[in-house]
């Protein structure tokens, strides 16, 4: 691989399957910026610098199913579409090329659904793009890339609605984040009016807190706001632990989410993690990573669809001019139709002459760092 030296992050692609771009009010999130990813992904391809590709998170999007459809519990479906083609071609040409690698890290949108899940997840990324990096835990849908003195991951483990949760029902990993997904997308395909369920959830968020049992309030609220009774049924055929049921069964389901938080892997407590959904994951990768005696720091995540770079300095009390960027967690945003024409990513380069890795979170087309998110850690 010469001397290659860079590695592109890109999550949050969310691609659907065919019957999401189709009817009159089409619900899939990935439709117009489909051109722009496959000429990116091309790009990276045939670049001489650059060494891996790392998709952390969202490629595919199995939650984003109006209630009332069946839902969607494979993959399959998705990389058959014929719109999403460029995309996938490009993936395959990736994970083929001897002098680029493609890895992957599963989001919460493209997580397994139960144990099992993952181990077939595995082996359809592998059988569908031969030479692709799968990584994932074997029993928790949960993946880290690490090469030190870095860790991506997609960041959703460190967020109240979208973590796995594997106590509310034991067997499988859906979050509530999953149902409210189902419920907006009902909206957005009986009424045309297409919406962001982090936007929803934010939105109720923020009005509800303060209640007592604010997380059965803000999902009654949600499921009011599209459409939907509590007598109405969200259809779960397909879907490893569920049968169907009621808006309101669900609701009561999850109405101890933050009494159980507690049993999430880690030290996020229920304030960090109604944080993280509120787009403030910064926090949580200082927490979990950036400790005194590690040896990370540099992380990257996705999740928040909000591309930006936090850096965190190292004060020399006795020559300021040489405070140095000690840590840096950065977010590689998003490719959706929302986000504009194009999308985000971080780039990094590992410069052995200078002893430094340099981070920077750009824009595509264009490939501009966005604001000043830019830095560097010595190595």
């Amino acid at each position: 691989m010469g001397d290659r030296t860079k590695r592109i992050f890109i999550s949050d692609i969310h691609m659907g399957d065919e019957r999401s771009l189709t009817g009159s009010h089409p619900y899939c999130w990935f439709d117009k910026n489909i051109p722009f990813l496959a000429d990116f992904l091309d790009k990276q391809l045939h670049s001489p610098d650059v060494k891996e590709v790392v998709i952390l998170g969202d490629l595919f999007d199995q939650w984003i199913i109006p209630s009332n459809a069946a839902p969607l519990t494979s993959f399959a479906d998705i990389c058959s579409n014929p719109a999403n083609k460029p995309i996938i071609d490009n993936l395959k040409a990736l994970a083929a090329s001897p002098e680029v690698k493609l890895a992957y890290v599963p989001g919460n949108h493209d997580m397994a659904m139960d144990p099992t899940g993952i181990s077939t997840t595995k082996q359809f990324m592998e059988n569908t793009f031969p030479g692709i990096r799968f990584f994932c835990k074997n029993t928790f849908p949960w993946g880290v890339f690490n090469v030190a003195p870095l860790v991506a991951e997609h960041g959703n483990r460190y967020c109240l609605f979208n973590a796995p949760d594997t106590w509310t029902r034991p067997g499988d990993f859906l979050p509530l984040g999953y149902f409210i997904s189902r419920m907006v997308a009902f909206k957005a395909a009986t009424t045309g009016h297409s919406q962001d369920p982090h936007a929803i959830l934010v939105h109720f968020l923020k009005d509800l807190i303060l209640q007592p049992n604010f997380v059965l309030d803000m999902f009654q609220a949600i499921s009011q706001d599209a459409g939907l009774s509590p007598e109405d049924t969200i259809s779960l055929s397909g879907v490893p632990g569920y049968t169907d049921m009621t808006v309101d069964e669900i609701g009561k389901l999850f109405s101890r989410l933050t009494s159980e938080w507690e049993k999430v892997p880690g030290n996020i407590n229920v304030p960090s993690a109604i944080m993280g959904d509120l787009e403030k994951v910064s926090h949580a990768a200082s927490s979990t990573y950036f400790d005194p005696s590690s040896h990370i720091n540099v992380v990257i995540f996705g999740h928040t669809h909000v591309p930006t770079m936090v850096k965190h300095y190292e004060y020399n009390a006795n020559d300021p001019e040489k405070t140095t960027c000690r840590a840096i967690y950065a977010n590689s945003g998003t490719w959706i139709d929302s986000a504009g024409e194009g999308g985000s990513y971080v780039e990094t380069e590992d410069v052995q002459d200078e002893k430094r890795l340099y981070v920077r979170v750009m824009r595509y087309p264009g490939e501009t760092v966005i604001e000043d998110y830019a830095g560097f850690i010595e190595t």
